[in-house]
């Protein structure tokens, strides 16, 4: 062990000499959470907006007691005169209301009186204008129908044939777990990233400036030398998995959803648990990376592999969370897909189940050590020594 500990500080202290190559294998488990966390707090923040909306509208005149309950309810009008097919797609404007000429005779006869919202419902905050006028001018039409039909003594319930009753038995953490099931990908991949360059220097790398070979004329057998080469990988890549996880909870902290029905908080005992389901990955990670870069005649030769090589075991994930599967006893038997089943179940609040847990890092980590037997054989290899 005290031959490991050495191989593992030299390595250690190898990679940390080399700064720039640590940022480009930090970065991506930094940013990449801080990025979604935006992006669902922009979604959120345009998907229902309470500030006052300013509508462009067309023939005030004819609807002057539907412009003025919707004024009470925060929306400002002003007169428009232009195209609004070009207006809008030039985004000088958000949205447009038309009122027709006809809409006060159609209104006054009983009939439906029809009126046209102009929008691009392809751009976020013309379509969140548009949905929340579209809303605002639906509530006022069921008011004007419930009232005609009691003035015809006839009770508005009659209308509706069926009442729908909502009972949903979901929770906060389990919609937000569901929603963020997204970053379950960012988090998965911090190994894969935060491994690669030191998987690379400590294999093709050294390799390539001729210091494997002085290393094995040292007495150190080639599972000593392997396995604290691998140590070191490891550490960096689970360092990257933590920095995800927490630049994830430090990113919800500071913003708001709850305006699409979450309010997602990562607590210490969530984020210690996805540490914990992580080492198996950090582990099947740096095995298959160095097993990749040993092949590599040169360096740049590893780094084009290795960046397909972290793509092909996330194949299954992204199976099992465009797909929609249901959770099987079997995904926990299958590498990195047994931890995206975990981390759903923690995320969604529901804690750990330590049966399925038991096998899935048990497998990845059994996987992880079977690599790294074979790392060790191949390393007994001239052929992969000198890279012929």
């Amino acid at each position: 062990m005290n031959l490991i500990k050495v191989i593992l500080k030299k390595e250690f202290l190898d990679s940390l000499r080399d700064r720039r190559a640590i940022m480009v294998a930090i970065l991506p488990a930094l940013l990449a959470p801080m990025l979604m966390a935006f992006m669902f707090h922009t979604m959120a923040k345009t998907n229902v907006s309470t500030d006052e909306l300013t509508v462009q509208v067309i023939g005030a005149v004819n609807a002057p007691d539907l412009i003025s309950y919707l004024e009470q309810r925060e929306i400002k009008f002003e007169d428009y005169k232009g195209d609004p097919k070009t207006d809008i797609q030039d985004e000088k404007v958000k949205v447009i209301l038309e009122i027709p000429s006809d809409y006060a005779k159609d209104f006054d006869d009983f009939k439906s009186a029809t009126i046209y919202i102009h929008a691009d419902r392809s751009m976020d905050k013309s379509r969140s204008a548009a949905r929340r006028l579209d809303r605002a001018i639906s509530v006022y039409g069921s008011t004007i129908g419930s009232m005609r039909l009691i003035i015809r003594g006839v009770n508005p319930a009659i209308a509706r044939a069926v009442t729908v009753k909502d009972k949903d038995y979901s929770t906060d953490a389990s919609r937000a777990g569901q929603i963020l099931a997204g970053l379950q990908m960012f988090i998965l991949m911090a190994a894969f990233f935060g491994s690669a360059p030191i998987a690379i220097d400590t294999t093709a790398g050294e390799r390539e400036r001729k210091s494997l070979e002085p290393l094995l004329v040292h007495p150190l057998s080639s599972l000593q030398i392997m396995t604290g080469k691998w140590l070191a990988v490891v550490s960096f890549g689970l360092f990257a998995s933590i920095i995800a996880v927490i630049s994830t909870a430090l990113s919800f902290d500071f913003i708001s959803l709850k305006s699409l029905g979450i309010d997602p908080k990562l607590t210490i005992t969530m984020q210690l648990s996805m540490i914990l389901l992580l080492i198996p990955s950090a582990m099947f990670a740096a095995s298959l990376q160095m097993l990749t870069s040993l092949f590599a005649k040169t360096f740049k030769e590893a780094q084009s592999y290795l960046g397909l090589v972290a793509l092909l075991p996330m194949i299954p994930v992204l199976i099992a969370m465009i797909g929609g599967l249901k959770s099987e006893g079997w995904m926990f038997t299958v590498p990195l897909l047994g931890q995206q089943q975990l981390l759903t179940t923690v995320l969604r609040g529901e804690g750990i189940n330590w049966m399925n847990f038991a096998v899935a890092s048990g497998i990845t980590g059994l996987v992880a050590v079977v690599i790294l037997v074979v790392l060790t054989r191949l390393l007994r290899s001239e052929r992969v020594v000198y890279g012929s």
